[in-house]
């Protein structure tokens, strides 16, 4: 009777050290552990990926890919800047498929806003999860330029993402 009184001392000592011994993370981490905040996630951001759900050979080099900006260097140059004071600057940058019916690169004007850190879900303004030193739009339906088996551009159904790195 002793040693069952004794087990049962003993393993309610190691149950409460386990429970109270535990390091408790923070709310606002993302996957990595990296705590989030609107200081954290402040900072410049360059598109360096636009993944899509359809291959596609935008360059016509008979090879596909499912980044974009493997197929064409429309993309380079887009950008987002979050400011600490809530403020935003983002160039957008692509391509497109003009009135003569051929694929053009496009460059928006500037344009600027106001952002929200979001904890829970670890996003901004609802829009862009957040990991580490990355922003990550996810769609899971809108459209796409893409070519047909002839060359020709057309567009695509097709989910896709775009990831912006610090």
């Amino acid at each position: 009777m002793k040693s069952i009184k004794l087990s049962a001392i003993l393993l309610s000592s190691i149950l409460l050290i386990s429970i109270f011994s535990c390091n408790v993370e923070p709310v606002d981490a993302d996957l990595f552990g990296n705590v989030l905040n609107t200081a954290s996630v402040s900072g410049t951001y360059r598109m360096t990926a636009f993944n899509t759900g359809i291959p596609t050979d935008l360059n016509h080099d008979g090879a596909t890919s499912t980044n974009q900006m493997l197929e064409t260097t429309c993309f380079n140059g887009s950008s987002i800047t979050l400011n600490p004071d809530g403020t935003f600057r983002a160039s957008s940058k692509g391509i497109e498929i003009n009135s003569s019916s051929t694929l053009q690169c496009f460059s928006n004007p500037d344009y600027t806003g106001t952002w929200t850190y979001i904890s829970a879900g670890n996003v901004v303004e609802k829009l862009f999860s957040v990991s580490a030193n990355r922003l990550i739009y996810s769609a899971t339906q809108g459209q796409i330029v893409g070519t047909s088996t002839t060359n020709v551009p057309i567009l695509l159904n097709s989910s896709y993402n775009i990831i912006y790195t610090r």
